[in-house]
C-alpha cells in the first residue's frame, strides 16, 4: 500500500518499473509503438528490402521488445498498404521449438527442418482465413477482404498449391477435413485415380464373369446364331470372337485393379515417407493418410524426402505466391527466445541457411545473445543492440509518461531523487545499469526499499503530537542516498 501511496504522491497511476517480461509488460501492452527500441529505425531499415537480418543483443537489451515491436509494425504496414507490407511469421521460445523438434526427429535440426518450421507456422493461419475461421486476434489481419477469391482468381493450380500445402502442413487436429472443406471450396475434383480405378475394375470385373456366365450357358445356339450372323468369316473365327471379347474385359478389369493396388501402396509409401521428413507437426501416420487419399497421383510427388531441400525451396516459392495474391509483398519470420545452449546454435545455422536468407520473398530477422552467434557467417545485415544513456532516460520517462495519472502532468526521472543527488550521479548509474532490464530492476527495487522502511524510520507520535499537514511522511520523500547506499552497496556512490 505504502508503494502504491508513493507512487501517487508523485502523480503515477501505476508503477513504471514493474516489467517482469515484454511479453507480460503491462505499460509497454498499452502502447508498443509509443516506446520505441533505440535500434528499431535501423533494424526495421535493414530489413525493408526485404533482407534478413541479425540482431546481437545481451540479456535485457530489448530483443523481446523490439521483435513485438516489429511484428506489429509490418501489421499495421500490410493493412494501411496492401501489397507492400510484409506477412509476418513471430516464432517466440524459438529453443524450446528447436528442441522439440529435435526430439522428434531423433537427431539434429537441420535445413530442411526449419524450412518445415516456417511452413509449419504459416500455413494453417492462411487455411484458417480462406476457410472463414473468425480471428481470435493472435493472427494477423487479411489485407484483402476475400482471401479464398483471391487465390481462386489465380487458377486452379494456385488453389491446388494451397491443398498440397494444407495436407503436408497444417495443425494435427481436424486437417482430413479441412482438406475435404478447400476442395469444396475450390470445386477441385478430389480422390486419387487409384479410387476410380477400383470402382471401374470391379465393374468391369462382373461384367467379364457375367457375360462368362452367359456364353457357357448359351454355347451352342451362340454358336450356330454367330455363323449364321457373320457368313464372310470363318465358323472357327465367328466362335472365337465372344472369347476374344471376354478376355479384352476381364484385362482391363485386371489392369484397372492392379492400378489401383499400386496406387494404395505409393499413397502409403508416401505416407511413411512424409512421417519420416516433415517432424515439425504432431500428426499421426493415419490422419496424414487421409490427407494424402485425397490427391492426385501428380500431387503426391510433391512430398519432399527427407533431407531434400529442393521440394521445400519450391513449396515455399508456391507459398510467396500465394502470399502476394493475398495482399502481402514478402514474408518476414520474426524469431525471439533464443539462448545460447547448443541446440540454439545448431537451430540458428540451420534457419540462417543462404538459401533461405538470400531469397527475395522470404527474410529472417533473428534476434540472439552474441555468443550464440559468434560463429555465425552469413549475408545479412547485423545490429548490436546497445543502451546509451540519453536513450535509457528517454525510455524511463515515456514509462513515466504512460503512467502519469492525467490530468496529472508525469514527473521527471530525476524528481524521484533527492535533489541532492545531481543528475551526473544519476547518468553514471544508468551508465552502469546499461540496459532496459537492469535499469528496471534497479528502480523497482529501489522504489521498494524506500517505500518499506526500517521501524528506525517511523517514530511514533504522542498523542499530543500533531503532524503538519504540509508534512510528507517519509515514504513518500523522494529516493534518498540513504536508499541509494543500503539497495546498491558497492555500485553506490556511482
Amino acid at each position: 500500500m505504502e508503494r502504491a501511496a508513493w507512487l501517487r504522491s508523485f502523480g503515477l497511476a501505476r508503477d513504471p518499473f514493474d516489467a517482469p517480461d515484454a511479453r507480460r509488460d503491462e505499460v509497454l501492452a498499452l502502447e508498443p509503438m509509443g516506446m520505441l527500441h533505440v535500434r528499431y529505425a535501423e533494424v526495421h531499415g535493414a530489413t525493408e528490402v526485404p533482407h534478413s537480418c541479425l540482431i546481437e543483443g545481451v540479456p535485457g537489451s530489448g530483443r523481446t521488445a523490439l521483435c513485438m515491436q516489429l511484428v506489429a509494425e509490418d501489421e499495421h504496414a500490410a493493412l494501411q498498404r496492401p501489397g507492400l507490407g510484409r506477412r509476418v511469421v513471430p516464432i517466440d521460445r524459438f529453443t524450446e521449438v528447436a528442441r522439440g523438434v529435435e526430439e522428434r526427429r531423433g537427431g539434429e535440426i537441420t535445413v530442411s527442418e526449419a524450412l518445415d518450421l516456417v511452413l509449419h507456422r504459416i500455413v494453417p493461419e492462411l487455411v484458417d482465413e480462406v476457410l472463414g475461421i473468425a480471428n481470435d486476434g493472435t493472427r494477423p489481419r487479411m489485407p484483402v477482404a476475400d482471401a479464398a477469391a483471391a487465390i481462386e482468381s489465380a487458377g486452379p493450380s494456385v488453389c491446388r498449391d494451397l491443398v498440397v500445402l494444407q495436407a503436408l502442413y497444417d495443425r494435427a487436429d481436424g486437417a482430413p477435413s479441412r482438406t475435404m472443406l478447400l476442395r469444396d471450396r475450390f470445386a477441385l475434383s478430389g480422390g486419387v485415380l487409384a479410387e476410380a480405378s477400383r470402382s471401374w475394375g470391379l465393374v468391369l470385373l462382373g461384367s467379364s464373369v457375367l457375360i462368362g456366365i452367359v456364353l457357357l450357358a448359351f454355347g451352342d445356339r451362340r454358336d450356330a446364331a454367330l455363323v449364321r450372323a457373320l457368313p464372310s468369316v470363318a465358323p472357327e473365327w465367328a466362335q472365337a470372337l465372344p472369347w476374344i471379347g471376354l478376355g479384352l474385359v476381364l484385362s482391363a478389369s485386371l489392369g484397372l485393379l492392379g492400378r489401383w493396388a499400386v496406387a494404395g501402396l505409393l499413397v502409403r509409401s508416401r505416407v511413411r515417407r512424409a512421417m519420416r521428413s516433415i517432424v515439425v507437426t504432431d500428426r499421426d501416420a493415419d490422419d496424414l493418410a487421409t490427407c494424402l487419399n485425397e490427391w492426385r497421383p501428380v500431387d503426391l510427388r510433391r512430398v519432399p524426402k527427407r533431407g531434400a531441400i529442393a521440394p521445400r525451396i519450391e513449396l515455399l516459392d508456391r507459398l510467396e505466391r500465394i502470399i502476394r495474391l493475398l495482399g502481402w509483398r514478402s514474408i518476414a519470420v520474426v524469431v525471439d527466445g533464443v539462448g545460447d545452449d547448443a541446440v540454439s546454435r545448431r537451430a540458428i545455422k540451420a534457419l540462417l541457411d543462404e538459401r533461405i536468407v538470400q531469397r527475395s520473398g522470404t527474410s529472417v530477422v533473428l534476434a540472439a545473445p552474441p555468443a550464440a552467434v559468434d560463429e555465425v557467417r552469413v549475408p545479412c545485415s547485423r545490429v548490436v543492440l546497445d543502451w546509451p544513456v540519453p536513450a535509457l532516460r528517454r525510455l524511463i520517462q515515456s514509462r513515466l509518461d504512460r503512467c502519469a495519472d492525467r490530468p496529472v502532468a508525469a514527473p521527471s526521472f530525476d524528481a524521484l531523487f533527492d535533489p541532492a543527488i545531481t543528475r551526473a550521479e544519476i547518468d553514471r548509474l544508468l551508465e552502469r545499469w546499461a540496459t532496459p532490464r537492469a535499469a528496471l530492476d534497479a528502480m523497482h527495487e529501489l522504489v521498494q526499499a524506500h517505500t518499506e522502511p526500517t521501524p528506525l524510520q517511523r517514530p511514533s507520535l504522542d498523542a499530543a503530537d500533531e503532524p503538519s499537514p504540509e508534512a510528507r511522511p517519509l515514504w513518500a520523500q523522494p529516493i534518498s542516498r540513504a536508499t541509494l547506499g543500503r539497495v546498491l552497496g558497492r555500485q553506490w556512490p556511482a
